[in-house]
């Protein structure tokens, strides 16, 4: 069992991390909320550190990890690098933790930009076939909105639609498009090699929590 603590914005973080943490180290890590017992917990959302709430039962596990000399890890979106980065580095100077930023701790984006590029690549024409979508979309007005325009659909959407596309049609099948279960083992859906371009930055930040035996 791996000694360590993640936390995380959400599910999809937390079900993709889970998968790829199996997938190249070889560890089951188990997964919750705040206040619950599990290694990689879900934060409910990247304003946690800046929710007085929230910080209220944070600081007293970022305290204790902190006696236990476990390793404490935030990975969130990056959303604007910038912006959160320098949000993050102040809160890891107080709370005594590492992170990284979706996708590449570089970029502005967050988990879907970086589940897009590591897509099984037989599997490109349903991005192909959402982008004429969106331009689609874009190419037309209506009186429907206050802006005139139709809003694009959000990049989680864009998930959702591939994995549904590559399911069954099936209540159970159904089921895989949810947050918690999609499988990222599965490569006819997705590219978990840790050599891959996309995913050599995380790869190359969770290396020294990890024994690869």
């Amino acid at each position: 069992m791996s000694s360590i603590q993640i936390f995380v914005e959400g599910v999809t973080d937390q079900k993709f991390l889970q998968d790829v943490i199996a997938e190249w180290y070889g560890v089951a890590l188990s997964i919750g909320s705040i206040g619950k017992s599990s290694e990689i917990i879900s934060v409910d959302g990247k304003g946690a550190f800046d929710s007085p709430e929230k910080m209220k039962k944070l600081i007293p596990v970022f305290q204790q990890l902190a006696i236990q000399g476990i390793p404490t890890v935030v990975i969130f979106d990056a959303d604007t690098f910038s912006t959160n980065q320098a949000n993050l580095n102040l809160h890891s100077q107080k709370l005594n933790f590492t992170y990284f930023l979706f996708p590449d701790n570089q970029r502005d984006g967050e988990i879907e930009t970086l589940l897009e590029e590591i897509i099984c690549p037989d599997n490109q024409v349903i991005f192909n076939c959402w982008k004429a979508f969106e331009d689609c979309l874009s190419g037309h007005k209506t009186s429907s909105t206050p802006s005139g325009s139709f809003t694009t659909p959000a990049n989680k959407t864009k998930i959702y639609a591939y994995i549904e596309t590559l399911v069954g049609e099936t209540d159970s099948e159904k089921e895989k498009i949810k947050d918690r279960n999609p499988d990222y083992h599965n490569k006819l859906h997705w590219n978990l090699d840790p050599k891959h371009t996309s995913l050599k930055p995380l790869k190359e930040f969770l290396d020294p929590f990890f024994s690869t035996q």
